[in-house]
């Protein structure tokens, strides 16, 4: 079948020829009658303007200076001694590249082999000879039509098959194919022998066609015409349409790469569809005007299109570890998923792949990077198939996180989950938002995901405040789970600073408001830890006013517009010895502060809620001024605390934890007389390290930090004794202290 396929095209291209046959002429260089070699062949690809174009004549190679004749008599009819460009025309053929004879001129008589149109410019070492007026020129190398003698006994050669995807640059990796594709195909056109000039080896074909065969190649299931026959040369296209018929990645002027699935007036394809999914072979053939030809076959299985996206993939957390920084992200759970890619953006703008799928696998969910940046960095996530054409999800949130050189750091947790309300995109990266203000106040931040946090792998205590971010989840979604109540509960009572935004979070967790959603705990929570009281819904006001006597009295913002609008705020009041920071107006308030202690510990904490999501306060500017309130307000970063100044310790001290022995967890007491770089951390009777519990530098007080009994990674340690290790280096530049307590597990 496949020899039955070569006889028929060269019975064609014969057949073809014949019906072409014009007249011919000889060369326009000596010796005339003699063959010449090209270096430029009709319709190959050219990349010497913007855009590319289609050559319109023959680059015949001839020595520099040398003279040039015209092929045919007539009358010149154009000249030009400008540039590269020269030329001299007679009748309806241009000869380029020629310095014009200072003898001739327009309207002259020339006469074919005798009269010296000019020559041949230095440094081209050819002439560009064009058969036809500018928009309708054509082959000079056709069969018994142009240049004669013509010899060329040597064969076109393709050297690559390649498909994609229709109209885009999205390659099949393997020779499974789906839905429309591009048969993209790399030949050289010989027109010398293998010792030659590469420039006479790499030239644009004449024609070039495909078929698809059954899997023995014994019969034909699709060709674009009845031979398969998709271009032939004979005379000029449309420079418009000269990146549909090459691939403009592969092509330029030594490199022509056709998609032979296009047409020389627009896009088209091959529609896998319309055949049975099966196995095949794509038959591509090319030949030159002398009849020389070269065939390659390619096997091919068509496949139904897989167009079904992974889903987006969820963060669990971005933070910061010893030797840099820990990311971690819950696996999705597609049967064909191929892996992620990881993008990283040190403004939230500007973003780079950081690692692929070929490292981060459909089996890998984290990443450890050693490097320590002494700035923020933020992170998206998307997930991609094993499709013949990969399909990609949306990108996941962004999440971020900053290490090195801070004195605090706060953790950022996004609990924002709902695309039903004001915001409707599959994500967002709103904690970008916080952070930014976050870092303005040289404090440095990790993020967690909401569910993470409830997993009990992470200790909020070693955190100098926690910033709860609920955006428009309202109630819709669920602002605050049972665990996640009891989890702020045990952090506020052990003296915790909490930061709390979002809207309708009070409507969400008051029965009064929520009678079919809401409990008498989550009203317990809102009133006794929040301590606020649902008073009524505000979907028009979009002001956050100062209230007189609070550290946020300076305060004046619009919010709730940008990047989304929200479609309602909760109006609150203070209960509990709560009171109102911001308000509507003077006796409507939309935010709540609270400095004070709760529960059995008597531990003092605070707390700032906004019944609004911070991220829609409407410039950077003011968010950067109200985070200055809020972590003045938690004391972290300077200002005057309320109530009476407790008393600075005398000297450092890791004092006994409580309760020990125990299980599953122990309370941590140290205590510092001066501002020091604290080390606080777990290791076995081995002296192997365990777990980090705190790295930064805190001014002088008495602290205390929860071990749940984890190491690292999040993993539960075995029952036996383990060592807690206190390291400060005062920031007086004193010598450094370590202290050392017996810790007893039990099980």
């Amino acid at each position: 079948m496949r020899e039955y396929i070569r006889n028929w095209i060269i019975l064609f291209s014969l057949f073809s020829a014949f019906v072409m046959a014009q007249s011919t002429f000889p060369w326009p260089v000596t010796p005339f009658n003699q063959n010449h070699e090209i270096t430029g062949t009709f319709c190959e690809y050219r990349s010497t303007s913007a855009n590319g174009h289609f050559h319109n004549g023959t680059d015949i190679p001839k020595a520099d200076f040398s003279p040039v004749y015209p092929v045919r008599d007539g009358r010149v009819v154009s000249l030009s001694t400008v540039g590269s460009n020269a030329f001299v025309r007679v009748d309806n053929v241009a000869y380029v590249h020629i310095a014009p004879s200072a003898s001739i001129s327009v309207g002259d008589s020339v006469f074919a082999g005798t009269t010296v149109l000019g020559t041949i410019l230095s440094g081209l070492g050819h002439v560009h000879f064009t058969n036809g007026f500018v928009g309708s020129e054509i082959n000079s190398m056709r069969p018994a039509d142009g240049f004669a003698p013509l010899t060329d006994t040597w064969a076109p050669i393709i050297r690559s098959i390649d498909f994609y995807q229709n109209n885009t640059d999205i390659r099949f990796p393997t020779n499974e194919l789906s839905g429309l594709v591009d048969i993209i195909v790399k030949v050289d056109e010989q027109n010398g022998p293998p010792t030659t000039f590469l420039s006479r080896r790499n030239n644009g074909i004449y024609k070039i066609g495909f078929q698809v065969l059954t899997s023995d190649s014994d019969s034909v299931v699709f060709a674009p015409s009845a031979s398969g026959l998709k271009y032939q040369f004979d005379s000029k296209p449309s420079n418009t349409y000269v990146n549909t018929v090459f691939y403009r990645p592969q092509s330029s002027t030594t490199s022509h790469t056709y998609q032979v699935t296009n047409s020389t007036v627009g896009d088209n394809w091959w529609n896998t569809t319309n055949i049975p999914i099966d196995e095949y072979v794509v038959m591509v053939f090319a030949e030159d005007t002398r009849g020389n030809a070269d065939t390659m076959y390619v096997s091919v299985t068509t496949t139904e299109a897989d167009l079904v996206a992974p889903q987006t993939p969820v963060f669990r957390s971005v933070t910061e570890t010893d030797s840099g920084m820990h990311i971690s992200w819950y696996p999705n759970t597609e049967d064909d998923l191929l892996g992620y890619q990881l993008d990283f953006s040190f403004d939230n703008v500007t973003w780079t792949l950081f690692r692929d799928e070929a490292v981060l696998t459909d089996s890998t969910d984290e990443l450890f990077v050693n490097q320590i940046l002494n700035q923020e960095v933020y992170f998206r996530l998307k997930a991609l198939d094993r499709a013949p054409i990969a399909n990609e999800s949306p990108y996941s949130d962004v999440f971020g996180m900053s290490n090195g050189d801070f004195s605090r750091k706060v953790l950022i947790v996004d609990g924002f989950d709902r695309i039903t309300g004001g915001y409707s995109e599959s994500s967002h990266d709103f904690m970008a938002d916080v952070a930014a203000a976050v870092i303005a106040q040289g404090t440095s931040f990790d993020t967690y995901s909401n569910e993470a946090v409830t997993a009990d792998v992470l200790d909020v205590n070693t955190y100098g405040a926690v910033m709860w971010m609920l955006g428009d989840e309202s109630t819709a979604g669920e602002t605050f789970s049972a665990d996640e109540q009891e989890l702020l509960k045990a952090y506020l009572d052990s003296g915790g600073n909490l930061f709390v935004s979002g809207s309708d979070i009070a409507r969400d967790l008051d029965p009064d408001a929520n009678p079919l959603g809401a409990t008498e705990d989550d009203e317990l929570f809102l009133n006794t830890y929040l301590k606020a009281d649902f008073v009524d819904t505000d979907s028009i006001s979009g002001a956050a006013i100062g209230i007189t006597g609070t550290l946020f009295e300076t305060v004046d913002v619009d919010f709730g517009v940008f990047p989304y609008r929200i479609s309602s705020s909760d109006v609150v009041a203070p209960v509990n010895d709560g009171f109102a920071v911001l308000g509507y107006s003077d006796t409507t308030f939309n935010a709540i502060g609270y400095d004070g202690s709760v529960g059995t510990s008597g531990e003092p904490f605070s707390m700032v809620y906004f019944a609004f999501p911070f991220e829609t306060i409407s410039t950077a500017d003011d968010r950067i001024a109200v985070m200055s309130e809020v972590l003045e307000f938690f004391d972290q970063i300077g200002g005057v605390e309320s109530g009476a100044a407790p008393a600075i310790p005398s000297e450092f001290a890791l004092l006994p934890n409580f309760p020990n022995p125990f299980n599953p967890s122990t309370t941590l007491v140290y205590q510092l007389p001066e501002r020091a770089r604290v080390q606080l951390g777990i290791y076995n009777v081995l002296g192997q390290r365990v777990r980090l519990l705190r790295n930064e530098t805190i001014t002088a007080g008495r602290y205390e930090t929860l071990w749940n009994g984890r190491d690292d990674s999040g993993q539960q340690v075995g029952s036996g004794l383990y060592f807690v290790r206190l390291e400060a280096i005062p920031s007086s530049g004193g010598s450094a202290i370590q202290q050392y307590r017996k810790v007893l597990l039990v099980k």
